[in-house]
């Protein structure tokens, strides 16, 4: 009798897969600390000393004195002769010096209307308009009906920026003088403040130029 072979036992696999263990999930990263922009010192500005301002006084002194505005410049030479530094000192004391004689010269020689015109004129002309105007009024209460000086003064005014100051001077000298129309249209001067104000381009187109 034959024996049968015995058919090895294969041990059947099992179908379930092997897990895999799970992913670690790295940690979330701190973001680094801000640090905080360091404050900007504002810079310290030191105040100009004694001797910068003197000298700076001293220098708009002399500006004015060379500009012929002697009353002014003194009293800024007296401030001037207050400061630290001896030197600067003396020589505004000794400009102060000429300061009031060439002042007091001025005063001694202006007596009448026609000296304070002439030399308002001569102030208008080195375009010291605020002392012309001053002389040009004092010539104006010495003479009221000078036509010659009230031209003269809305010319001053209008420069100074008194377009009303301007119209009633000139209004005044063309009815003392009706030509004074014809010489202020005339004048270049003239023309480019009509430009500006209003009232006086009324003034100067108020009659026709051939009437006279």
């Amino acid at each position: 009798m034959t024996k049968k072979k015995k058919t090895p036992v294969v041990a059947a696999k099992s179908k379930t897969a092997a897990r895999k263990p799970p992913e670690k999930t790295p940690p979330a990263k701190t973001p680094p600390a801000k640090t905080p922009p360091a404050k900007k010192t504002a810079a310290v500005v030191e105040p100009p000393s004694a001797f910068d301002v003197q000298l700076k006084n001293y220098e708009q002194a002399v500006q004015l004195f060379s500009q012929r505005k002697h009353a002014e410049a003194r009293v800024r030479f007296i401030e001037v002769a207050k400061g630290p530094a001896p030197h600067i000192s003396d020589k505004a004391r000794s400009y102060v010096q000429v300061c009031e004689r060439r002042t007091n010269a001025i005063q001694v020689k202006l007596s009448t209307a026609e000296d304070h015109f002439n030399y308002g004129v001569e102030r208008l002309n080195a375009r010291d308009v605020e002392l012309a105007k001053h002389h040009l009024g004092r010539a104006l209460s010495l003479q009221p009906d000078a036509d010659h000086v009230l031209f003269t003064l809305a010319l001053c005014c209008g420069l100074a920026g008194d377009g009303n100051g301007a119209c009633e001077n000139l209004k005044r000298a063309i009815d003392l003088e009706p030509r004074n129309r014809i010489l202020a249209r005339q004048d270049p001067e003239f023309a480019a403040l009509a430009s500006q104000f209003p009232g006086l381009r009324a003034l100067l187109v108020a009659e026709p130029a051939g009437n006279y």
